[in-house]
């Protein structure tokens, strides 16, 4: 099994591509450095494929990401199934994971965070609780999704550790992580 997320970014007009993409592009090749395993295409979507265990800890670093922009925002779907096909590049790609993305980003409509999976008990159980976490994340503001980027991103460091990498004094990192969960 592996997971497929496909997502597209909210209100990539408001915002320079030339500010955001080359940020995500960076965290696409230093979290998948294999080319073939992710896209960004039509200007603002984006597919990539990760295994099942990492795929709600990438959508969030992605969602904290694209969230350090005040004006943007990213709605994604994590398709959960096999690999069938593989293409040259993602998008040429087949297999239950990535209709079930597919079929999950279509029916995003007012969250921005599903899970399609070929299990529809788990689905039920686990959307939900991804409906809370979105609409949560949904809040974040710049400062607090780059916290939490950060924090995402680099688990097993101690928080004044990311305070310096930061360059910010670790209460104010504190704070924000505390308001990124709330």
């Amino acid at each position: 099994m592996i997971a497929v997320i496909t997502g597209d970014i909210i209100g990539s007009r408001k915002v320079d591509a030339g500010v955001w993409l080359p940020q995500l592009k960076t965290f696409f090749t230093a979290h998948l450095p294999d080319a073939s395993r992710w896209e960004i295409y039509r200007g603002d979507s984006f597919q990539l494929q990760t295994s099942v265990f990492e795929a709600l800890s990438l959508a969030l670093c992605i969602k904290a990401l694209i969230k350090t922009h005040a004006l943007l925002d990213v709605r994604m779907a994590i398709g959960i199934g096999l690999a069938g096909f593989v293409g040259e590049r993602i998008t040429e790609s087949g297999g239950t994971a990535f209709v079930n993305s597919g079929d999950g980003f279509e029916l995003l409509k007012n969250n921005t965070l599903q899970l399609k999976s070929p299990f529809e008990t788990f689905d039920s159980y686990f959307n939900p609780m991804l409906k809370l976490v979105g609409f949560i994340a949904d809040q974040w503001k710049p400062a607090t999704a780059e916290a939490l980027f950060y924090r995402l991103r680099y688990p097993d460091l101690l928080q004044k550790d990311l305070a310096g990498l930061l360059g910010k004094d670790k209460s104010t990192l504190n704070k924000a992580l505390k308001r990124g969960v709330r």
